[in-house]
């Protein structure tokens, strides 16, 4: 389906309808009534649009006083596979379940640096024994332990976060789709990038980070002047080698890639500080997921392209409010930019015309105006995820018509429409 394009969108006005929207996104959290008492957390990040110009982006939910109370008497166990110290998976869901077990009082218990499902087994068994209602699994790689711990404990809800499998009832998937930042943050690069080469580091070769990758590749072939070539490079359930990830993007700079795409964790760490040791001409930049990086760590501001940000206060909120209201059975939160649960947060140091064009495009993925998907195998995975080698899954350069709509060429992402590349801000 075409989307059409507002004419006359400024990047401050598109980044305010950003907000609208979000805030609506949110709306779908509050409770069918009216609330007789609240408790209500603000979570707030500043964007910049362009140049001096800011605006903040405020996420904020509201429990009625007998929910609150319902909430504020569960226990909840939340199994990290690193430790916050990564500024990036674990460091947002660590931050989102401790801010809501302040602002709900519910008893909150932690184990980090369970890296496999057989680590997870343990904490995760023993919450059980002690009368626990929640276990989040915070990554795809509990998806087989999160359905078993699910078939042996039917009481208890199993959050499986970026899980596609649901076994049993109980099992509560929270589901991530990182391809509109990816398409965000490959359209900046491909604007800055001066050599027209890129990389990409990634852990786990799964399906939602596979799809940032993929958005990624797409927004630089939509805005590279010239023929891009790309290196993407997987390390295989490796999130938490940051010597790995560092050598490989060192190996991408050294060989004349000005832009490197990282896609969290460990990854993060390393890409970022690959980054950081290159000579200071010619620029060079880096990306991170899942946190504002430069709220929490403004010394990578120099380097730093942009973050894929992800409220998980949201989802985890919304986990919490269906298990004491029963309507838990089957649960399934979809975490996607279009829903408003992830934006782009533009480096600090990128130009302003640069920055602009990035708010442009994210304004229009939440509008609806352009709007992302992945034909899916019967297995649930995309079909180009699944089927790497079918000849309609390859990556080619795209071409939007004039005015335009929907681009040709084949591509793993399928976009319902793209404005003109050179009628960006």
């Amino acid at each position: 389906m075409k989307g059409t394009k507002r004419n006359g969108i400024t990047a401050l006005v598109g980044a305010l309808i950003v907000i609208v929207v979000l805030l609506l996104g949110v709306a779908v959290y509050a409770f069918a009534f009216p609330p007789t008492s609240a408790t209500t957390t603000t979570v707030v990040s500043t964007v910049g649009a362009t140049g001096t110009q800011t605006v903040t982006q405020t996420t904020t939910v509201t429990a009625t006083g007998a929910q609150a109370s319902a909430i504020a008497a569960l226990k909840v166990g939340i199994i990290l596979p690193l430790t916050p110290a990564d500024n990036s998976w674990n460091y947002n869901a660590y931050d989102a379940i401790t801010k809501l077990q302040k602002d709900f009082g519910f008893t909150l218990s932690t184990a980090e640096n369970k890296a496999s499902g057989t680590d997870a087994d343990v904490p995760a068994k023993q919450w059980a024994a002690q009368g626990y209602n929640i276990v989040i699994f915070q990554g795809g790689q509990y998806q087989a332990e999160a359905n078993t711990f699910a078939g042996l404990y039917p009481n208890i809800m199993s959050v499986c976060v970026d899980c596609t499998v649901a076994n049993y009832s109980n099992v509560y998937r929270i589901w991530l789709d990182l391809s509109g930042g990816g398409f965000v943050l490959g359209a900046m690069a491909g604007m800055v990038s001066q050599s027209h080469k890129f990389g990409l580091v990634g852990g786990g070769d799964i399906p939602s980070i596979w799809e940032g990758h993929e958005g990624f590749i797409a927004g630089v072939m939509y805005t590279s002047p010239a023929t891009p070539t790309i290196t993407n490079t997987f390390e295989p359930f490796a999130w938490a080698d940051i010597a790995g990830a560092q050598t490989t993007a060192t190996n991408d700079y050294t060989n004349g890639a000005d832009v490197v795409f990282s896609s969290g964790d460990g990854v993060d760490v390393g890409v970022l500080g690959a980054a950081l040791a290159q000579p200071s001409t010619p620029q060079v930049w880096a990306t991170n997921v899942y946190t504002n990086l430069t709220a929490i760590l403004p010394a990578d501001n120099k380097i730093l392209l942009g973050s894929i940000v992800l409220d998980y206060y949201s989802p985890f909120f919304k986990a919490m409010e269906d298990f004491v209201s029963n309507t838990w059975h089957w649960g399934y939160t979809k975490v996607d930019m279009a829903s408003g649960l992830i934006k782009v947060q533009p480096g600090p140091d990128l130009p302003a015309n640069v920055k602009a064009a990035g708010l442009a495009l994210q304004s229009d993925i939440v509008e609806g105006s352009i709007i992302i998907s992945f034909a899916s195998a019967s297995s649930g995975a995309p079909y180009c995820f699944a089927n790497p080698s079918a000849s309609s899954c390859a990556d080619k350069t795209l071409t939007v018509p004039s005015g335009g709509g929907m681009p040709t060429g084949n591509m793993a992402a399928l976009f319902s429409y793209l404005p003109q590349a050179s009628s960006l801000p």
